[in-house]
């Protein structure tokens, strides 16, 4: 039996979760961790448990191949089949990691596992395919993955790594839960999910209606598009969002700034200038090669937090209101100077010396904030889990182009850079990602699906909303949440006071309970 209890340990900050990457979707936080660590219960969490019959090709007829999904289930308020309680199923994705806490106080689902006393229901979460492989300890190959060991070829490593095997994946654990707990039809299954696993949720309730009676879809960005300027549109939007601290002036102060950047990097003069503003530890020529350019100012020269902003938190320039006060004050100097303060602020805080030759950081705004670097396997080839969805089924390649409403220095970032990576990993020509985006919105319906009971939630500050479904469909109602970033609403109730949110979370309540009042 699991408590639906607060976290003893300091809990992440209630609008910091950076699920998509880059998704910049920002796929982070040690996404992937070792077995040994994950089927360790602890004190507090259920540990994993494994539905060893799943199967490793949902569309092969002829493999028998299956493999062991762990899952996890909080029964804390069960009170049982008979007695026609609902089942609260939250869907793994590509991150943060998933663990126990998942079905108790995570960022995932929070709100669901808040609502299980009153409801009797069991909670249940299962780990998405792939995010969830570990190296076993003794290294005798992978355990939670459909695959054994890697051969080393992205194309054959990775070829059951897709949405569709993963929406299977739901349905065949429907079944298993089903037999498990002898439930009937009168057990309604609810899906939640935020980001990636947003999108699943709805999903799993849209193709399998006769499964999930109902899905809360949180910041899911189910419009797959190649280039997606709306990311940093939105995000120079959210710099002036009075709620959270920002102003018109802020965003134009930043993009002001950005724009000086992008004429100095033109000369010597310019970038020996921006050496010396920005300490960045470097000879001014690296600034001459339009890669290092590129990580230093085509995505910000700091980070600037929208999907993750948190209003409340207080670490120097860490959220919109801190980076806007400095922003805002002429009195520091140029809009340039103004920049490097808030870009020697946030490297001071995490304790990073310079920008240039940061092990294994790929952007300018990684080496500030090493958490947004993608996730990756620990052992094997490393690959990149999310970025190969991008390229077979999303897209979401997020530019700064001349002309848009991005505030950082336009014409470095352009979609050729966001996604060759798809030619040279993966020897997917640019073609064939837009021919796999066309499928993507033709097999779910893009932002404009058939269905019902599905709930579609978004936040203002999050760049995200900009691909979700954002007009009321039939059967299907959206909630706009006013000052809040990524599916803030799903995050433990104890890490947020910011009212919309608290107002986002009864009003997906009062939705939830209405549906399960629903035949």
């Amino acid at each position: 039996m699991w408590l639906n209890k607060q976290k003893t340990q300091d809990t992440p900050p209630c609008l910091i979760h950076r699920g998509l990457g880059s998704l910049d979707m920002l796929n982070l936080n040690s996404l992937v961790v070792m077995a040994t660590t994950l089927v360790s219960a602890t004190a507090t969490y259920p540990a994993p448990q494994i539905f060893a019959q799943q199967r490793q090709d949902h569309f092969a007829g002829d493999n028998a191949n299956v493999w062991g999904q762990f899952f996890y289930v909080n029964d804390t308020f069960w009170k049982g089949a008979s007695s026609n309680a609902p089942i609260f199923l939250c869907v793994g994705g590509e991150g943060p990691a998933f663990d126990g806490s998942v079905v108790v106080d995570s960022v995932h689902c929070s709100n669901a596992a808040q609502w299980l006393e009153e409801n009797g229901a069991l909670m249940v979460a299962l780990q998405h395919r792939y995010y969830g492989c570990h190296a076993a300890a003794n290294g005798n190959g992978l355990v939670d993955c459909p695959i054994d060991a890697f051969t080393h070829d992205a194309n054959e490593d990775l070829k059951y790594h897709s949405s569709h095997q993963a929406l299977s994946d739901v349905a065949n654990f429907h079944q298993f839960i089903v037999e498990k707990y002898a439930l009937t039809t009168q057990n309604k299954w609810i899906s939640f999910g935020g980001s990636y696993p947003g999108m699943l949720a709805a999903w799993t309730r849209l193709k399998f209606p006769h499964l999930i009676h109902a899905a809360v879809s949180s910041s899911a960005p189910v419009h797959a598009k190649l280039e997606m300027q709306e990311y940093n549109n939105i995000a120079a939007d959210a710099y002036s969002v009075e709620m959270v601290g920002g102003s018109i002036n802020c965003t134009h102060a930043i993009a002001q700034g950005h724009a000086m950047i992008g004429s100095l990097l033109k000369t010597k003069e310019g970038r020996t200038q921006l050496t010396t503003d920005f300490v960045t530890g470097e000879d001014p020529e690296w600034l001459a090669d339009p890669t290092n350019a590129r990580g230093f100012a085509g995505e910000g020269v700091a980070y600037f937090p929208s999907q993750g902003n948190d209003p409340m938190s207080t670490a120097p320039f860490s959220n919109i209101a801190l980076i806007c006060k400095t922003m805002v004050d002429p009195s520091l100097g140029d809009e340039v100077k103004r920049l490097s303060l808030v870009t020697q602020g946030q490297r001071a805080a995490a304790g990073v010396a310079g920008v240039a030759g940061v092990a294994g950081a790929n952007t300018h705004m990684e080496m500030i904030a090493p958490w947004l670097k993608r996730a990756r396997f620990q052992d094997g080839p490393g690959w990149d889990l999310w970025s190969w969805q991008t390229c077979n089924e999303f897209g979401f390649y997020q530019t700064c182009d001349i002309g848009s409403r991005c505030m950082y220095t336009q014409g470095l970032d352009l979609l050729v850079d966001e996604m060759a990576f798809c030619e040279t990993d993966y020897k997917i020509a640019t073609a064939t990602v837009q021919a796999n985006i066309n499928q993507t919105n033709l097999y779910y319906g893009s932002d404009t699906p058939v269905g019902s009971r599905v709930l579609w939630v978004n936040g203002q500050v999050d760049p995200w909303h900009g691909l979700s479904v954002n007009t009321a469909l039939p059967g299907m109602p959206i909630l706009y949440v006013k000052g809040a970033s990524h599916h803030a609403w799903t995050h433990p109730l104890s890490d947020c006071s910011q009212q919309t949110v608290l107002d986002a979370r009864a009003a997906i309540r009062k939705q939830v309970t209405a549906w399960l009042g629903e035949e």
